[in-house]
C-alpha cells in the first residue's frame, strides 16, 4: 500500500461486493444516496445503474481524487472530512466502504470523540477505528425508513473498542442483519483484515441475523432481506443479544464452555495472565546475534537472551539446548540492555544508538532512558500473536525473555510446575486451540490473531480441577513431548484425554441439575 492510501486508510471495492450493497439500500427507490468515503466512486457508479433517479452525495477527502470524481459520476462531490462536517441533511440510502485507520493513525480523534460525545452521546475508547466514527455518523444521518450498509472490519464487533457502538446498536434497534465474510476470501487486494456487511434499517427490528459467507456465490446470492425464522440458528433477538461481548459465537450458534463444568472450564485470567511480549521500539538495535555481540564487544550483562522472531522456535519445549542451537545457528537471541553498561564498548553502543536515530521511535523517545527495554521477566509458556492452521504453544524451560512475536502466559505464585506443564499439554490440543480461536482475530487468507485481553477472556481448562491418576497421565506425555521431535501422536493422546476429562465433566453436571 502507497504512504497515501495508508495515511487515509483507503482500500478500494471491489464491484460484485458494491453490487449486493447497493442493492439491498436502494430496493426501495430512494430519493437521495450518499457515499460518505467515495474513493473512485464504484458505488456511485453501481447506484446510478440500479437507481437512476436517486440523487447522489459523496465526500471524498483526497484532493487527488475528488476533483475526477466529480467529473465522472456526476454527483454532488464534498471534498473534505466527512466527519467533520455536521449538516442536518438526512439520506434515504447510504452506502459507505469506510477509512480502516487504526487508532495510531486516526490524527483528530481526541476531536472525533468529544464532537460524537457532544453531538450523539456516544463516549467512545481512543482505540476506535476510524471506520466506527464513520458508521455513527451515517447512522444518524438516515432518514425514517432510510437504509445504509456499511463494509467493516470484522474485528470490531470482538474488540473492546466496539463495545460502545455495539451498545448503540442495540439500543436503537436498527441493525437488520450482518453478514461475515469468511476469511479466504479476498475483498481487497491490499487489506489483511476479515470483513463483514452491517446492514441497517431506520425502524426498529426484533433482533438480528448473523449471516456467515463462505464462497463467491453465496456473497453474490445474498439476499439480507430474507424472512428470519425464530428458531433459525443465527437469528437473535436483540433481548438476547450482549453487547458487552464478543459476537463470534453468534454467527457461529456454538456452545461455549462455561460455569456448568465445576470449575474445570475458566478464564485463563482466573489463575494466569496473559501479557504482550518486550516491545523496544527498535528491533534492529535492541536485538543482536552472538557474532554482532561479540564483534562489538558488549558485556554479558547488557546481552539478555531473548527470541525475537516466532519462526526461529521450532520445538514446543524451549530448552537450554534448543537456544544453544539458535545462537550457534546466528539467531537473533540477544536484547540490548544499556541499563547494564559496564564497559566502555557498552556506552559506544549506546551513542552508535543515538547517532543512528534509535533513540527517536515513538517507544525509545518516551522512556527514560531510552536504552532500557520493559522489564519483563520470562514466561513460562510462550503463545503466539499470529497463526494459521494451528496456534503455537512453545514451554519455556529454558527461561528465556521475547519480543512481541510471542505473548506470555505468567501464573500466580502457587501454581505448580506441574500445573503449568498440564496447561501446556491442554493448550497443544485441537479441543483447547478450538475454543481459544472463538476469541480471535480474523484477517484475510487465514491468518488469526490473538490481543493479550482475547486471551484472558477466554475459557481453558483449569490444571487444578483435574484428577491425580489423570494428571499423572499428562505429565508423562510432556516428558514424552520433550524427548521427542515428533510430537502428533502424543497431541492425539492428549486431546482424547482432555476431551474425556471435559465430557464426564459435563455430565457430572446435568446429572446434578
Amino acid at each position: 500500500m502507497t504512504d497515501r492510501k495508508k495515511e487515509l486508510g483507503q482500500f478500494f471495492t471491489a464491484r460484485d461486493i458494491a453490487s449486493v450493497m447497493v442493492k439491498w439500500v436502494t430496493k426501495n427507490k430512494p430519493g437521495t444516496l450518499l457515499d460518505p468515503a467515495a474513493g473512485y466512486g464504484v458505488f456511485l457508479s453501481t447506484a446510478k445503474q440500479m437507481s437512476p433517479e436517486s440523487a447522489q452525495t459523496a465526500y471524498e477527502i483526497d484532493s487527488s481524487i475528488a476533483p475526477a470524481l466529480r467529473n465522472d459520476s456526476g454527483a454532488r462531490v464534498i471534498n473534505c472530512d466527512y466527519l467533520t462536517d455536521f449538516f442536518a441533511e438526512k439520506y434515504d440510502a447510504i452506502v459507505c466502504n469506510p477509512p480502516y485507520n487504526r487508532f495510531q493513525n486516526v490524527k483528530n480523534r481526541k476531536a472525533y470523540i468529544k464532537s460524537f460525545a457532544d453531538k450523539y452521546g456516544v463516549k467512545l475508547s481512543g482505540y476506535t477505528n476510524h471506520c466506527v466514527y464513520f458508521l455513527i455518523k451515517s447512522i444518524f444521518e438516515l432518514s425514517a425508513g432510510g437504509r445504509c450498509c456499511y463494509i467493516m472490519p470484522y474485528e470490531f464487533l470482538n474488540n473492546g473498542y466496539g463495545a460502545a457502538v455495539k451498545q448503540l446498536l442495540c439500543s436503537l434497534k436498527v441493525v437488520h442483519s450482518i453478514a461475515k465474510i469468511d476469511s479466504e476470501l479476498s475483498l481487497f487486494d491490499d487489506a489483511i483484515t476479515t470483513s463483514c456487511l452491517v446492514f441497517i434499517e431506520n425502524k426498529p427490528h426484533d433482533g438480528i441475523r448473523f449471516i456467515n459467507i463462505c464462497s463467491k456465490d453465496e456473497l453474490n446470492a445474498l439476499d439480507a432481506d430474507s424472512r428470519p425464522v425464530a428458531d433459525e440458528p443465527h437469528y437473535l433477538p436483540y433481548s438476547e443479544i450482549d453487547p458487552d461481548i464478543k459476537w463470534n459465537a453468534y454467527f457461529s450458534g456454538e456452545e461455549s464452555y462455561g460455569e456448568d463444568n465445576n470449575g474445570l472450564m475458566a478464564p485463563f485470567g482466573s489463575f494466569c495472565r496473559v501479557s504482550r511480549g518486550i516491545a523496544t521500539g527498535c528491533n534492529s538495535f535492541f536485538a543482536l546475534n552472538a557474532a554482532q555481540a561479540e564483534s562489538l564487544g558488549l558485556s554479558p550483562e547488557v546481552c539478555v537472551p531473548c527470541i525475537a522472531k516466532s519462526p526461529d522456535v521450532t520445538v514446543p519445549v524451549f530448552t537450554d539446548e534448543a537456544f544453544e542451537k539458535l545462537r550457534l545457528a546466528g539467531k537473533k537471541v540477544f536484547l540490548f540492555d544499556g541499563t547494564g553498561a559496564r564497559l566502555d564498548s557498552d556506552l559506544e553502543y549506546i551513542r552508535t544508538g543515538e547517532e543512528q536515530g534509535a533513540d527517536k521511535t515513538y517507544l525509545t523517545s518516551h522512556r527514560d532512558p531510552w536504552y532500557a527495554p520493559e522489564k519483563r521477566p520470562p514466561a513460562p509458556i510462550w503463545i503466539s500473536v499470529f497463526s494459521r492452521d494451528k496456534i503455537k504453544i512453545v514451554r519455556n524451560e529454558a527461561g528465556v525473555k521475547n519480543l512481541t512475536t510471542f505473548h506470555g502466559i505468567y501464573f500466580k505464585d502457587d501454581t505448580s510446575e506441574d500445573d503449568i506443564n498440564i496447561l501446556f499439554c491442554y493448550l497443544l490440543t485441537p479441543v483447547a486451540q478450538e475454543l481459544l480461536r472463538k476469541n480471535r482475530r480474523e484477517y484475510g487468507d487465514g491468518l488469526d490473531k490473538f490481543e493479550p485481553g482475547d486471551l484472558n477472556n477466554a475459557f481453558v481448562l483449569n490444571p487444578k480441577h483435574i484428577d491425580m491418576l489423570r494428571r499423572r497421565q499428562i505429565l508423562n506425555i510432556y516428558k514424552e513431548i520433550k524427548n521427542n521431535s515428533d510430537t502428533d501422536n502424543y497431541i492425539r493422546r492428549l486431546n482424547d484425554l482432555f476431551l474425556e476429562i471435559i465430557c464426564s465433566e459435563r455430565l457430572t453436571v446435568k446429572s446434578a441439575v
